[in-house]
This record gives structure tokens, sequence and C-alpha cells, in this order.
């Protein structure tokens, strides 16, 4: 037999057990996402520049280092090909996008930024910002894969989402734009968070 005080303990941890199986129950069958806010000051440069053959763009920020915390691009695809765009330092390289099929699975809770803020909390920059030259033509690295899609990308960001301090830390980016020939990459325009 229990005593009077084993039986309340017994009480309250079987309260407690049913209250974190009614949270928790919920939350298997929803799956709902929860993100963080982090405040940031994200600019956008406007480039309307037309793409029909490989080529690197030279990104940079003067004579000082700079942090590039996260980066995405907006622009149209005409023709069937591949895509992909990358942005690479000294240190890394880092896929901002790609028109290739993949299925991205992300997770549902996440203190990341997993997308650029709504329209207006873009600061479009018109001087002062990242000096953009043409820089070498590239190789066609070959077929990228499969499903190619053309059309629109608004602010899009794969695995640029959030780069790590370490790698994109410097005063010179390359943006590294691959085209299929017979296709038309129109990059109108860069969106960047200097951390």
């Amino acid at each position: 037999m229990l005593s009077e005080n084993a039986k309340k303990n017994l009480h309250r941890f079987e309260y407690v057990f049913i209250i974190v199986l009614v949270v928790a129950i919920p939350l298997l069958f929803f799956r709902p996402s929860v993100t963080g806010f982090v405040a940031s000051d994200t600019k956008a440069q406007i480039l309307n520049m037309d793409f029909t053959e490989s080529q690197a763009l030279t990104l940079t920020s003067g004579n000082e280092s700079v942090y590039i915390s996260s980066f995405s691009i907006s622009g149209d695809i005409k023709g069937d090909g591949d895509v992909a765009v990358y942005l690479a330092s000294s240190a890394a390289r880092s896929l901002v996008y790609t028109n290739v099929g993949q299925q991205k699975k992300a997770s549902p809770i996440t203190g990341m930024a997993t997308g650029i803020p709504a329209a207006h909390a873009v600061e479009v920059v018109e001087s002062g910002g990242l000096l953009v030259e043409e820089g070498k033509k590239l190789d066609w690295p070959g077929n990228l894969g499969e499903n190619s899609e053309s059309g629109s990308v608004t602010a899009v960001c794969m695995d640029s989402c959030y780069l790590s301090t370490a790698d994109f830390t410097t005063s010179t980016f390359e943006l590294q734009v691959f085209v299929e020939p017979g296709t038309t990459f129109k990059l109108q325009e860069i969106l960047y968070t200097i951390g």
C-alpha cells in the first residue's frame, strides 16, 4: 500500500504525463513549422544581365572584407536547358539556384532564414553596394540533371540562405553562372545580407 505522500506524487506525475501527451500528439499529426525571427538588413542590386553562355561575375566590396550571410537571386529562364548559379569565395562555393528538379526537404523547425524577407524590408542599392564586373567565361560542366524548368524565379536561395562566416568573409566574391547552350538566363537582381 502506498503512503498518502506517495499517492500525491504519483498523481502529479500522471497529470504532467497527460499534459505532455496532449501537447505532443497533435504535433506529430499536424507537423507545424516554426521559424525564429532574425532582423536583418537585406540589400538588392538590379543587374538585368542576359547570359547565353556560362560566365563568372566578380563582386567586390572595395578594399575591406565583408561577411555575406545570405545571398539570393531573381531572374528569368528562357529555353529548356539547365541553369545553375553559385556564389564562391576563395574558401568555399555555395549553390544559389538551379532549375534542375530537386526535391528539397526542409526541417519544419528552424532558426535560420528560409528565404528573403518581404519586399518592404529590402533596401534597393543604387550606389555603394557590391561592385559587379563581368569576369571570365566558364566551361559548361555538362548535363546537371533531369527535369529542367524554365520561367521566373524570385528571391531564391538554395544552399546560400545561410552562409558560413569563415567561408564568406572577404572583399571579393565570384558569382558563377552556368547556362546550357541554347538557353537564356536573365539575372534581374541579386539580394544579399551583409552580416
